[in-house]
């Protein structure tokens, strides 16, 4: 993993990025932490033209965003129209709203939809990845949702999130490995249990998931993009987002 392909996803930041003035400072800070990309997601209204020009002053690549699943499903050739504008390469569906995830036929119809969406993508140069919560390690048919999507479809593309994959119960470093040659993005999040024994969202480092085995399964994968998200944060998001970057600059860049 090299140190441009660490994003930072601005839904870590959505308070902090409601209008187009709070998303150019926010922006202008991830940047001074060291980011050269971002993801884009969770941002108050504002036109592509003036996000791809605000991410440029700052030297920032878009490297993805999260659409619904009316837009990417729905309007496919409107969610390439927006990454065409952002210049833009992937897109990812962030919870897949009223899929039936406990009923085999629920999920089989999902991925039949979201593969006819995500040949559009890729005859665009495009990917469409779907991003799991835990949800997706239930099991229906005898395997887990997340297999018999990846299974139904040859186009579909997945954004693992590894905070969610433990939480489901499973092995982030399987799951990359699972989806060899369809992990174009990897949201980097940690897990940690907090004083009253729950789980907690964490800064990279500042959990128990091994990070090296993650990265290096990540990338024998195929994995393009790192993505540092973090759900909550105990303090200043910012402070979390650098926390992070610090910890991967020093301990997980080739």
């Amino acid at each position: 993993m090299k140190i441009n392909q660490v994003a930072a996803q601005l839904y870590t930041l959505r308070d902090q990025c409601k209008t187009p003035d709070d998303i150019a400072r926010s922006l202008e800070k991830v940047a001074a932490i060291g980011y050269q990309s971002v993801q884009v997601s969770g941002l108050g209204p504002i036109e592509n033209a003036a996000l791809l020009q605000l991410a440029k002053d700052n030297g920032l690549t878009i490297c993805a965003t999260h659409e619904s699943l009316d837009a990417i499903i729905g309007t496919p050739e409107k969610v390439i129209d927006k990454l065409n504008a952002l210049e833009c390469p992937h897109t990812a569906i962030g919870y897949p709203s009223g899929v039936d995830l406990a009923s085999l036929d629920g999920v089989l119809d999902y991925a039949r939809r979201f593969e006819e969406a995500a040949q559009k993508f890729v005859a665009a140069g495009k990917t469409a990845s779907h991003h799991n919560h835990q949800h997706e390690f239930r099991k229906v048919g005898g395997k887990p949702v997340l297999q018999v999507v990846l299974e139904n479809t040859k186009n579909v593309t997945l954004e693992l999130d590894t905070y969610w994959v433990q939480y489901g119960g499973a092995s982030p470093v399987e799951w990359n490995r699972l989806a060899k040659g369809r992990l174009p993005l990897l949201h980097l999040k940690d897990y940690m249990v907090n004083d009253q024994n729950n789980p907690q969202f964490a800064e990279i480092g500042n959990g128990n998931l091994p990070w090296p085995q993650i990265i290096a399964s990540a990338e024998e994968s195929g994995c393009q993009w790192f993505i540092v998200e973090q759900d909550s944060t105990p303090g200043d998001p910012f402070d979390s987002l650098k926390m992070s970057f610090d910890y991967i600059k020093a301990n997980l860049i080739s």
